[in-house]
C-alpha cells in the first residue's frame, strides 16, 4: 500500500514507518535510562538529532530547488509539501547522536541498544508493507473519458507518466491543480493523467471550467477502483511512473511547484539510467 488512512487524514506508509521508528527509539532510550542520571542527557541528544536532521533535510531540499523557491519565498515554510531530502537528515542526525555521546560510553551503548530494538520493530513492518503493496506498474483497471469511452491507462506508456487521483470536493486537490496544469504545459515529454475519483463527469467538468483550468487527459473512475487498487488511501495522491511503466515514486497530499519539480527530476534521472543500461 502507498498510504494509510488515520481518521480524516491520509499518510504515506513510508512516512508512518519513519515516525514509528523514531517513536520506538525514543521509548527504548527513555526506558533504559529511566532510573539513572543519563536520562536527561540521552533524551536531549535524541531531541537535538531529530530537530537537526529535520532542519538539514529541509534546507537541502530548498537549496536543491532554490530557483523555484525564489518565486515564492513563503513556500519554504510549507513543509506539508513533503520537501525533505531524508538521507541528509539521517546522516546529520546520526552525527549529532555520536557527538552528544562522545566521551560517554554508557550513552553510546544506550543508543546502540535502542537502534537494534528499533530495527527489530521497523524492518518487519517495512517488509510487510512491501509484500502487501500493489503491483508497481500502471494500473490496468479501465477508466472513462468525458464521452463515456473506455480508456486503458497502460496505453500511455513509452514516456514517463504522472497519474493524479483527485476530486473536486477535496481542498488540496483544488489547490494543487494549477501547479499540475502548468507542469503539463511545460513538460510535453511527460504524460500527465488526471483521474477523478467517485464523481460524475459533469460535476468534475463544472469545477474545471469554473476555475478556468485547461488540462488534458482527464478521466473518470466513478467507483474509485483505481485509487484502491493502487493502495492510495487519501486524495490527492500522485503516482510517478518511468517510461517503462514502473512506479518510481508517489506523493500523498498537495503538490507544490517545488515538490513536483523534485519528483519530475527523479523521473528524468530514472529514464537516463534506464537508457544507459540499454
Amino acid at each position: 500500500m502507498l498510504s494509510i488512512s488515520i481518521g480524516p487524514f491520509a499518510m504515506q506508509v513510508s512516512l508512518l514507518i519513519t515516525f514509528i521508528g523514531i517513536a520506538v527509539f525514543w521509548v527504548i532510550t527513555h526506558w533504559i535510562t529511566r532510573k539513572n542520571a543519563d536520562n536527561t542527557h540521552a533524551i536531549n541528544g535524541l531531541i537535538s538529532a531529530i530537530v537537526g536532521g529535520l532542519i538539514i533535510a529541509r534546507l537541502a531540499f530548498i537549496l536543491k530547488l532554490w530557483s523555484i523557491y525564489q518565486e515564492d519565498w513563503w513556500q519554504m515554510l510549507n513543509i506539508r509539501d513533503g520537501g525533505f531530502l531524508s538521507y541528509y537528515g539521517w546522516i546529520v542526525g546520526i552525527f549529532i547522536l555520536i557527538a552528544s555521546s562522545r566521551g560517554r560510553r554508557n550513552i553510546t551503548c544506550i543508543y546502540l541498544q535502542a537502534s537494534i530494538a528499533t530495527l527489530c520493530v521497523v524492518l518487519p513492518i517495512h517488509f510487510a508493507a512491501r509484500i502487501y503493496s500493489p503491483d508497481a506498474g500502471i494500473p490496468s483497471i479501465p477508466v472513462h473519458d468525458s464521452h463515456g469511452m473506455q480508456v486503458n491507462l497502460q496505453n500511455f506508456h513509452g514516456k514517463p507518466v504522472v497519474i493524479n487521483y483527485w476530486a473536486s470536493w477535496c481542498p488540496p486537490c483544488r489547490k494543487e491543480m494549477p501547479v499540475l496544469e502548468d507542469a503539463q504545459k511545460q513538460h510535453s515529454s511527460v504524460n500527465f493523467l488526471f483521474v477523478n475519483q467517485g464523481e460524475n463527469p459533469p460535476t468534475a467538468q463544472y469545477f474545471l471550467k469554473s476555475q478556468s483550468l485547461s488540462i488534458k487527459n482527464v478521466f473518470y473512475d466513478k467507483a474509485s477502483q483505481l485509487s484502491r487498487a493502487s493502495g492510495a488511501a487519501g486524495l490527492p495522491t500522485t503516482l510517478f511512473f518511468n517510461a517503462n511503466g514502473k512506479l518510481v515514486s508517489s506523493h500523498t497530499g498537495e503538490l507544490t511547484h517545488a515538490s513536483l519539480a523534485h519528483y519530475l527530476h527523479l523521473l528524468n534521472e530514472t529514464d537516463i539510467q534506464n537508457k544507459e543500461k540499454t
